[in-house]
């Protein structure tokens, strides 16, 4: 059998979420492949079929926004619209890539001339090389320590949206890891404000992995933050010109416990809830949607978490003890339901202090069979199985 000793690669360019960095870009081609290239049109020339369908360019602007992706270098013949933003480029049906490369060009102005930035995404102290040193640097701007000007605030924004904050960081750190993007996450998240004695209490719970928090809070006088848990997580504060700046994040982009964070401002309790600047980063660096709650005074410190034990003894007949707990003055319902999802007792329902709880749940007027326990409180819900063996 004779082989056609003709082969071809081809690399899949997805433009999820972009912009991207050039290191992100580059990320996602194959090893050995580089996704950006520079060429005068030779290699689609090499490798397109008679019908000049692939390789398709991807143009991508000064902002690594990809443009345009034309099917043929000389003559472009595609008027999808659905290829780039074909609507934004001159002469796009029948179009010449260099004329197209050109526009680009005109529209990046003097960021593209000589003596403009060269700084590399992420390289935010111009010694061209992104690591922790660029880190440094970044975490000392958005504390307000530092300022960054020029080329190196330019350097720092990593998704061109104006502004330098805990999401370009966590994309400095993506750089640093070379972990490339996934898919956008869309992530939200519920911010509750608590009170307790003279602290203030922030909760975060997310549909997301949080991979960094950053918080700006105007007060007369600096506060204490501290992070319950999370002993992975990185943490810096600032108090510049009567305002607290906080953030929290991972040098190697873990992300938080549990999708939850939990922050406690010593003497916190008088802020102006509605003064509070927060953000939250996904692990790709994209902002997650938070929705608070204005403050209310059931927070509850101490060892209590919300937590269903294991039921003793199990297998039971005809009754077996159950223990929960939960962290602060709570509405509960304990109950019991069926392999099919049917409750068939309920246990208990109404309010609980924070702490330790015991019941004991009797079934004897019940069939043997498997049976879940459910406790639930507000949003929260655990399960533990049970086994009634007569």
């Amino acid at each position: 059998m004779e082989h056609n000793p003709a082969v071809k690669f081809i690399t899949a360019l997805q433009d999820l979420n972009q912009p991207y960095s050039c290191a992100q870009w580059g990320n996602a081609g194959a090893n050995g492949i580089p996704v950006i290239v520079e060429h005068d049109g030779t290699i689609f020339n090499w490798l397109h079929d008679p019908w000049s369908a692939f390789p398709t360019y991807a143009l991508i602007d000064h902002t690594m926004t990809v443009r345009a992706k034309p099917w043929s270098y000389q003559s472009n013949g595609n008027n999808n619209s659905c290829d780039g933003s074909n609507g934004s480029v001159s002469g796009w049906n029948g179009g010449n890539t260099n004329d197209f490369l050109q526009q680009l060009a005109d529209e990046c102005g003097a960021l593209c001339e000589g003596g403009g930035c060269t700084n590399a995404a992420g390289d935010v102290n111009s010694d061209d090389i992104v690591n922790i040193q660029d880190i440094i640097t970044l975490v000392n701007h958005i504390l307000s320590v530092t300022v960054l000007e020029g080329c190196n605030l330019e350097a720092a924004d990593l998704n061109q949206d104006g502004v330098t904050n805990i999401q370009d960081l966590i994309s400095v750190v993506n750089v640093i890891l070379g972990t490339g993007r996934v898919a956008p996450l869309n992530g939200k998240a519920k911010a509750e404000l608590l009170t307790h004695g003279n602290d203030l209490v922030i909760k975060l719970n997310a549909s997301v992995d949080i991979a960094g928090v950053e918080l700006s809070i105007p007060a007369g006088t600096q506060l204490d933050f501290l992070l319950k848990d999370n002993s992975h997580i990185s943490q810096e504060s600032s108090y510049v010109s009567g305002v607290n700046r906080y953030i929290a994040y991972s040098l190697f982009n873990k992300p938080f416990d549990s999708k939850n964070a939990e922050i406690l401002l010593l003497n916190g309790k008088g802020i102006d809830s509605d003064a509070i600047q927060m953000t939250i980063a996904d692990r790709n660096g994209d902002v997650v949607v938070v929705n608070s709650t204005p403050e209310t005074n059931n927070y509850h410190s101490g060892p209590f978490a919300f937590e269903l034990a294991e039921l003793f003894p199990n297998p039971f007949n005809p009754s077996t003890e159950i223990q929960f707990s939960v962290p602060r003055d709570e509405f509960v319902r304990l109950s019991a339901f069926d392999v099919r999802g049917k409750e068939v007792d309920l246990i208990f329902e109404g309010m609980q202090s924070a702490g330790m709880h015991h019941y004991n749940w009797n079934a004897g007027n019940l069939p043997s069979g498997v049976y879940y326990v459910r406790l639930q409180a507000g949003s929260e819900i655990e399960t533990q199985k049970a086994l009634l063996v007569k």
